[in-house]
This record gives structure tokens, sequence and C-alpha cells, in this order.
């Protein structure tokens, strides 16, 4: 009986998290925002899935419609801040404002990351691939961002500080090899586009990231 019974002691940030109302709102909007996706865009998801099946892929973004564009990008964003957010939770109150810091912080990376690459797009000549790798890059996130819907929904579940975090950085490898290797097979037909592809991949993706989320861990520290 004491045995059962302890299967139902929860740590005190599962209580944090099970008792917070504003984040299961949260969830309901972040997945409200992917249905209306869903509703204006049928082959959404189909476009995001050729990325990873097909040499020639189909992108959602090139739809002329608003409402997917405004509502895939929005699910996006609030998705991975929400992750960053719960790998960074410690026990306590949860802490809107550092959702709000990171969230501008993922802002700030995918804004630069487009501006950078169509401008490096335009200095090497090679507009065409920069912008299809960006498309490349940004469907891969939408499906990152879908698995990590489907984690933040169970963190309540499971030791947040421990399982939570491998968890993410496990997505993260994988779409990181997945791009890569997406990368490789469509664009290296030379030594100088293998190279533009490391540099991609080193200065826009891997090093971002890892800067992203020492800078988010200490500004939940800070303020």
């Amino acid at each position: 009986m004491l045995l059962f019974d302890s299967m139902y002691v929860f740590e005190p940030h599962i209580v944090s998290l099970y008792s917070s109302a504003a984040l299961a709102w949260l969830l309901l909007a972040l997945l409200s925002c992917i249905v209306i996706t869903r509703i204006a865009y049928p082959p959404f998801l189909h476009d995001c899935l050729a990325v990873v099946f097909s040499k020639i892929t189909r992108r959602y973004s090139d739809t002329t419609r608003l409402t997917p564009v405004v509502f895939s990008h929005l699910f996006l964003l609030g998705t991975l801040s929400l992750c960053l957010w719960l790998c960074l939770y410690t026990a306590g109150p949860l802490r809107w404002l550092h959702y709000g810091l990171i969230a501008g912080l993922i802002s700030a990376w995918l804004l630069l990351r487009f501006l950078i690459t169509r401008f490096l797009g335009y200095v090497f000549s090679i507009r065409h691939e920069a912008q299809a790798v960006q498309e490349d890059s940004l469907s891969l996130l939408m499906l990152v961002s879908l698995l990590f819907f489907g984690v933040c929904c169970v963190a309540p579940l499971m030791p947040v500080q421990k399982v939570l975090p491998m968890i993410a950085a496990g997505i993260i490898a994988l779409y990181l090899i997945v791009l890569t290797g997406k990368m490789l097979v469509t664009y290296a037909r030379s030594l100088k586009m293998l190279f533009y592809i490391v540099l991609y991949i080193l200065t826009l993706e891997i090093i971002p990231l890892t800067m992203l989320y020492g800078v988010a861990s200490q500004l939940c520290l800070i303020v």
C-alpha cells in the first residue's frame, strides 16, 4: 500500500506545472494555431514532411494565403519558446516574464537568420539556393515544433529539469542532422557549395542555438 501511494507523490515542480492554468491556456492557444493552419492550408503537414522524404521540396510558405503563414509562425515561435522555457524551469511559480524574454530571443534569431541568409545569397550569387535552404530549415523547424508541442503537453508528468533538456537536445540534434543531410544531397555540387553549407550550419544554426540557450539561461537567473 505504501509503495502504491508513493507512486503518486509529485515533486514540487510537477505540482507547480499542474497548478498553472495559464500553461494549459497557452497549450490550447498553440493547438488552435496549428489547427487553423491545417484548415486554412490542408497540405501543410505534407509539405513539411516533403523536406525529409523528397528531394524536391514542396513549401507551405509558397502559398499566397496569409492565414496559414501567420498562424504557423505563431505556433513555431510559441512552441520553441515554451520548450526552452520549460527546459530552464525550476521549482516554484511560473514566471511569464521569462517566457516573453525567451520568445524575444528566438524571434531575434529567426529574423537575423532570415536577413543574413538573404544577404549572403545576394553576396555570393546563390539567391535561389539560399532561399531554398531557408525554406527547408523553416519546414524542418515546423516539424521540430510539432514534436516539442507533444513533449510540452506531457512535461508535467516528467522530471522537467532532468528529462526534458535531454529530449529537447535530441530533437535539435536530429533537426541539424536532417538539415545537413538534405543540404548535402541537394546542393553540394562543388567544393564551393560544400563550404557554404558548412558555413551556414555553423554560423546560423549550431552557434546561434548554443548562444540562445546560454543567454536565455542567464536571463532567467538575473531577471
